[in-house]
């Protein structure tokens, strides 16, 4: 049977079915992205300067990889020009001119995959921002994962009602420690004791464990009911809790994400676990690039939080020498049009927002009097085996901190959001292309107008995946 309309236009739209139901789907597609575009939009306009956290600049944000973001809008350009020349190149039956266009179209996506790649690696995992209790923020990059809690562990407690213990993934002895396993679900029990040597083995017990808690909390509930009806109900008393005794100490590097809170002797998980033993170091290793006081009020700033942490005279010279010399611009400008500077741009990045050059100024005696200033700065080989010059931020000063990733903001929950469901559609879209390179010589020696009808709705969905990135590219990386 043959269906209608597949290569001949229809005659109440003019369309063949498959154009008609790609524009159908382009239709949504521009009210997803749509959406997206207008809550950008309504986020930023909507930002209270002074209380919100500060909208960044796209420019500040991705400094050098503007450029790539640049690349990648030529690279997708010229798939899209590729796309119309395998068209063609169907048009005029020429199988293998079209092959060459597309599997330049498929590069062309792959590159631009390759460098989003490059981009994501940089913002998750060499990008990092502290922001201190009194708002001032830092950013820079977290060296050796400080911000994680370093501790020695030699007990642990833990439910057996959920998943597996959190405090696992976090065991950073290269050797798994060797646990005694205890269980006692009721006091008249005996307790149930299992030496664990390993992760894997440390697992199956749970589970088995987990098993039988169940198992008993679901026979004591139902004697529990029972008894109710009777009016002689005892309450449900079963223990379903586990420890482990580490004949060793092993260490722990908490992420924060996971932690409700931690003191000298213990570190409590969020899912109920808990270690006991002793706080190794809770201080982070920070590389300062730019120092932001948006949130700090002017007159506040000289005695801003971030100054003591760093403990550098230079810098916080740098800083304020750096903020006056665009001030004196920004009067000069609005001074020259009879207008006094908004409030705005005094609370702004212009002003607020500077690179500080946190080397070793110790030989200039530049630090005044007082030659302890920097004794918070240390040298170290990060594991990227470069040389870096940090501070030791104290745990107990910080209010937030993290990478450059969806949680530091809402731009960047929208940049992420945005950019990778762009690139699910590049992906898709390359995938459909390649599948009809690779696979369509038969339905090209059998109709190859069918084909190129295949080819052209493919490209439209490709146009339309560029045109997306056009309007992204400015948004997110310029303005």
């Amino acid at each position: 049977m043959e269906i209608p309309y597949e290569v001949k236009p229809r005659r109440d739209t003019g369309l063949y079915n498959a154009k008609l139901g790609v524009w159908l789907f382009l239709a949504s597609e521009v009210m997803l992205f749509g959406g997206l575009f207008s809550a950008y939009v309504f986020l930023r306009t909507g930002v209270q300067d002074g209380v919100d956290n500060p909208w960044p600049w796209g420019l500040n944000v991705h400094k050098g990889f503007v450029w790539l973001g640049f690349l990648n809008t030529l690279v997708l350009i010229a798939s899209s020009v590729g796309v119309v020349f395998a068209w063609v190149a169907l048009k005029e039956r020429n199988w293998r001119k079209y092959q060459i266009y597309m599997y330049f179209v498929v590069a062309c996506a792959l590159v631009f995959m390759c460098v989003k790649g490059v981009e994501y690696n940089s913002k998750l995992n060499k990008h990092h921002g502290i922001k201190l209790v009194d708002n001032s923020v830092m950013e820079g990059a977290i060296l050796d994962k400080t911000d994680r809690i370093r501790f020695e562990g030699t007990r642990a407690v833990f439910g057996l009602q959920g998943a597996h213990p959190a405090f696992l993934n976090d065991i950073s002895d290269e050797k798994f420690p060797t646990f005694t396993a205890t269980v006692q679900f009721k006091k008249d029990e005996e307790p149930i004791v299992t030496e664990i040597s390993s992760e894997s083995q440390l697992k199956k017990w749970f589970t088995q464990h987990r098993r039988i808690a169940a198992r008993k909390l679901t026979a004591e509930r139902t004697r529990y009911r029972k008894e109710l009806e009777s009016g002689n109900a005892k309450p449900v008393n079963l223990n379903t809790s586990a420890t482990l005794v580490s004949s060793e100490p092993f260490n722990v590097n908490a992420k924060p994400t996971k932690v409700v809170g931690h003191s000298d002797t213990s570190v409590n998980y969020r899912d109920g676990s808990k270690v006991e033993g002793k706080l190794i170091s809770d201080d982070v290793k920070f590389v300062m690039h730019e120092v932001d006081l948006q949130l700090v009020l002017p007159q506040k700033q000289r005695d801003s939080l971030v100054w003591d942490v760093i403990g550098d005279d230079h810098a916080k010279k740098q800083f304020f020498a750096k903020q006056q010399e665009e001030y004196n611009k920004m009067r000069d400008y609005y001074e020259g049009r009879g207008e006094t500077i908004p409030d705005k741009m005094l609370r702004g990045h212009m002003l607020n927002l500077h690179y500080i050059d946190h080397e070793d100024h110790g030989h200039d005696g530049d630090h005044g009097d007082d030659p302890h200033k920097s004794e918070a700065k240390h040298s170290a080989s990060g594991g990227d085996g470069e040389h870096h010059d940090y501070i030791t931020v104290p745990r107990d000063k910080i209010k937030f901190m993290g990478n450059h990733g969806p949680r530091y903001g809402n731009y960047y929950a929208l940049y992420f959001t945005m950019t990778a469901l762009h690139g699910l559609h590049v992906v898709g879209g390359a995938l459909v292309l390649l599948f009809f390179t690779v696979f369509g010589k038969k339905l090209y020696l059998k109709n190859p107008e069918h084909l190129a009808n295949r080819v052209e709705v493919g490209g439209l969905f490709w146009h339309f995946v560029d045109l997306i990135w056009i309007f992204l590219f400015p948004l997110m990386y310029l303005l």
